[in-house]
């Protein structure tokens, strides 16, 4: 307690006598430790604190901690007030359920430089797998708080969607992750941008079990998967209900429903937790959070109102899919790259449908619009899009699309697709910087190029 009243008067008597901000070197931070680890030792806590205190001459993306674009007493303040949460192994996905113990059966927090041995994690559907190596024994203290043991790491898998591939390819240093993945659900639907992936493919030792929406079920049974990695809604339900029929483990993933585009990337821990990359996680989450946030620092002192349309027109579907308010989408305009949005009155994560016509009105007044498809999906975009002509964003040239890319390498390069995003949003603030998941988009010959910020 007195440690905590000491440090509080520091930094009360510091506000009023000494804002001062000593300028940081802008360059690549440390990414073996979590960002607030100002001292490096492996944990965070209050002694970053009063490290951070002394010593404010760090690259940016080490102190720079509430990602203001500036290192001063602010951001020790911000340190002293949010250390317990920066610290916890999840820092924004609110849908990860993941505890770790020790023996004993004490939790315990890997990701802050702490010893396990045992992990519980509940999926999307509350379903609770108590995960241990072979030679451990089942814990008696683990009675009742699970519902299934999975033997780690797993070894045997089929995947439903490209972003679990996504999530699982950071971790495959050495291999033995996506060599796991004995099948994806795919039918031939979509291109893979993942090499080891096509190899596996083309040399059968990963096998296409048809689509999500109509997979090869006795394929999928010959396989024998320890376990079906699947999505919640859509075309997940279907897979959930006949893995239940079937008595097959499946594991239900719900990462697009995240509130934030890191929050998306964090689920990279989930994954980790069934293959036991820990560390491997800790490292590729370090690197991504810490590089995402000079989103934030570059567009800090932009424009807050730009205004951003996101949306594309199903006719077939009977409306237009835009971002809800507390979609990862939404919040990656407003919350990284400081603008605004157009729909940000329709609470609630994921997608609504709307009609067009109001799309449209509200659209037409936007300085940006994000098509969220790739060009192989826009070939009846001006039939679809009826009026797009008079939109703002229209006539100054400011349509854009998604590339092939975007939901693979896009999720797994988090970082540069937040970067991406800033720069069609506000290219003065990211001067000579091309782009490569947001491209810029020809409503007249259906043509979409990276986009050169100037």
């Amino acid at each position: 307690m007195s440690k905590n009243i000491n440090i509080t008067s520091l930094v009360l008597l510091s506000m009023v006598s000494f804002i001062l901000c000593i300028v940081p070197v802008y360059a690549d931070g440390d990414y073996n430790h979590r960002l607030g680890d100002v001292n490096a030792d492996g944990s965070i806590n209050i002694i970053d604190v009063v490290y951070l205190f002394k010593n404010r001459n760090l690259d940016y993306e080490d102190g720079d901690i509430n990602a203001d674009n500036s290192i001063n007493i602010i951001d020790v303040v911000y340190l002293f007030k949010h250390y317990d949460q920066m610290r916890e192994p999840i820092k924004y996905a609110e849908n990860i359920k993941l505890k770790y113990y020790n023996e004993n059966g004490n939790e315990v927090n890997p990701y802050n430089g702490e010893s396990w041995s045992y992990k519980i994690f509940e999926d999307a559907t509350g379903q609770k797998f108590l995960l241990k190596n072979e030679s451990q024994p089942v814990p008696t203290w683990a009675d009742g708080k699970y519902d299934k043991i999975l033997t780690v790491p797993l070894t045997s898998v089929v995947t439903m969607s490209s972003t679990h591939i996504a999530l699982m390819e950071p971790l495959n240093d050495d291999g033995s992750v996506i060599g796991s993945v004995k099948g994806v659900m795919w039918g031939g639907s979509y291109t893979w941008y993942f090499d080891n992936i096509k190899q596996g493919l083309d040399n059968g030792s990963i096998q296409d079990v048809g689509s999500s929406y109509s997979p090869n079920w006795e394929n999928i049974t010959a396989l024998n998967p320890q376990a079906v990695i699947v999505y919640p809604g859509y075309s997940g339900d279907a897979i959930i209900e006949k893995c239940k029929s079937l008595n097959i483990t499946y594991i239900a993933n719900s990462e697009y429903l995240e509130g934030s585009y890191l929050a998306r990337c964090e689920w990279v821990k989930s994954f980790a937790a069934f293959y036991n990359k820990e560390e491997e996680a800790k490292k590729y989450f370090t690197k991504i959070d810490k590089r995402a946030l000079n989103v934030n620092r570059k567009t800090y002192n932009s424009d807050y109102t730009v205004l951003v349309a996101w949306g594309k027109n199903y006719p077939s579907y009977g409306g237009t899919y835009v971002p809800k308010a507390q979609a990862y989408v939404t919040k990656g305009i407003i919350d990284n790259c400081h603008a605004d949005y157009i729909f940000k009155d329709i609470p609630g994560t994921g997608s609504s449908k709307i009609d067009y016509e109001t799309f449209a009105e509200r659209a037409k007044n936007a300085d940006i619009w994000v098509v969220p498809s790739n060009t192989n999906w826009l070939s009846s975009f001006k039939t679809d899009h009826p009026g797009y002509t008079t939109f703002e964003s229209t006539k100054n040239n400011r349509v854009f699309c998604i590339s092939e890319d975007y939901y693979q390498l896009g999720l797994m390069n988090t970082d540069e697709l937040l970067m991406d995003l800033g720069t069609i949003i506000h290219p003065e603030a990211f001067k000579g910087r091309t782009t490569h998941y947001f491209l810029s988009y020809n409503t007249d010959t259906g043509d979409a190029t990276p986009y050169t910020a100037n």
